[in-house]
């Protein structure tokens, strides 16, 4: 369970682990089916909560031009 996020050590683990199984496996089809700007919005809430540590580990995943195109477009609306 998700406690104390995100001052919990465990809990940050899980939530970096459940945003890389997102951005690994579930982007795609929810990216196919979703506006751009309701993804963005998504990606940059998700974004916000992994670990630097994770933010390294989501770079290294590979995307389709669309998808990446989103993550791209997030990031740079939250710098």
């Amino acid at each position: 369970m998700k406690k104390d996020f995100p001052r919990d050590p465990e809990s940050r683990i899980l939530e970096d682990a459940l945003c890389l199984v997102f951005l690994e496996r579930q982007f795609g089809e929810l990216a196919a089916k979703t506006t751009d700007a309701k993804m963005v919005n998504a990606l940059q809430k998700a974004w916000k909560k992994m670990t630097p540590t994770a933010h390294a580990l989501a770079g290294t995943l590979s995307y389709a031009p669309r998808e990446k195109a989103l993550l791209n477009e997030a990031l740079a609306k939250s710098e």
